[in-house]
């Protein structure tokens, strides 16, 4: 396992202060720093024009040393929900999703799939979906331990911290050699899920087939691999900018020289929170999806 944990995860967003209020307000999301990109940063991205973007770095109740990093930029290009390759949920521990579905309900926060178990099984986990202001889509899910077959953990506060990240791209074997080759990850053979936010969001069949596997961590943490149709397409990029929406993770590895990938610059020594000077390195996957490599 070369990936270690999750460490943070960084969406674009068009308005800053209004996602700060949202998930504070809704997920008791507190914000621990602020501050706009600097040229360190915006320089081991190789995204030169993110430099002065005003950011914020979130954390959940529980106190978990996992992030949300929130950097305000208009540029959407092509961008829609779950509408282009790359990362495109984020999964977030919760203790009570048919609460918090209430709760949500007129809210910044768009339900776009109401709390349902994940399989037929006694203590399954149980999710639901929504898209927050700037149209990220979260998945909000409980897990009870002995339900999930994964050693994933539970929620220590309502709403809590991040634990599978999803990413979606044209070629499911693409996906599943290059988590298993480049990062040693143990990745399950892949199964055929209906998954209806999708197909109702792309205007698909809600019968619609999607190859599904899983890119398993020791523990805590676990990547989605998803295969798309071909009507979902690459996920453009601005010149010089991140991906749209959800857009890179940070991974904790233990070392970066043991990593064979291409870095878009050199690694690097970055100071700000939460890299603490570890060395970073930025990769792009095959499904074009931004990999942020921390050292530990």
């Amino acid at each position: 396992f070369m990936l270690e944990s999750i460490l943070m995860v960084t969406m674009l967003v068009t308005n800053l202060s209004v996602t700060e209020q949202a998930y504070d307000d809704y997920f008791a999301y507190e914000t621990v720093v602020e501050g706009n990109v600097n040229e360190n940063l915006a320089s081991a991205w190789d995204a030169e024009a993110m430099i002065n973007h005003p950011y914020i770095i979130m954390q959940p109740e529980s106190g978990e040393d996992v992030y949300l990093r929130f950097i305000e930029d208009k540029e959407k290009t092509n961008y829609k929900p779950v509408g282009t390759h790359g990362w495109n949920s984020t999964e977030i521990l919760v203790e009570d999703p048919d609460k918090l579905a209430e709760e949500l309900d007129n809210s910044p926060f768009r339900i776009i799939g109401m709390p349902y178990d994940l399989y037929p099984t006694p203590n399954a986990p149980r999710a639901m979906q929504v898209l927050g202001p700037s149209d990220e889509m979260i998945y909000l899910t409980r897990i009870i331990p002995d339900g999930s077959g994964y050693n994933l953990g539970s929620a220590k506060s309502y709403v809590d911290r991040v634990f599978i990240m999803v990413v979606g791209g044209p070629s499911m074997e693409d996906l599943q050699e290059y988590y298993r080759e480049t990062f040693d990850m143990p990745v399950t053979e892949a199964s055929d899920w209906t998954i209806g936010v999708i197909s109702r969001l792309n205007d698909l069949p809600e019968d619609t087939l999607y190859p599904l596997a899983i890119a398993e961590f020791d523990k805590d943490f676990l990547i989605e691999l998803d295969e798309y149709p071909e009507t979902i397409v690459p996920r453009e990029i601005a010149d010089g900018h991140l991906p749209p929406s959800t857009s890179v993770v940070s991974f904790f590895v233990d070392s970066l020289d043991a990593i064979d990938v291409i870095w878009r610059e050199k690694p690097t020594t970055i100071e700000a929170f939460p890299y603490n000077g570890r060395k970073v390195g930025v990769t792009v996957g095959v499904a074009g999806e931004w990999i942020e490599l921390v050292e530990k």
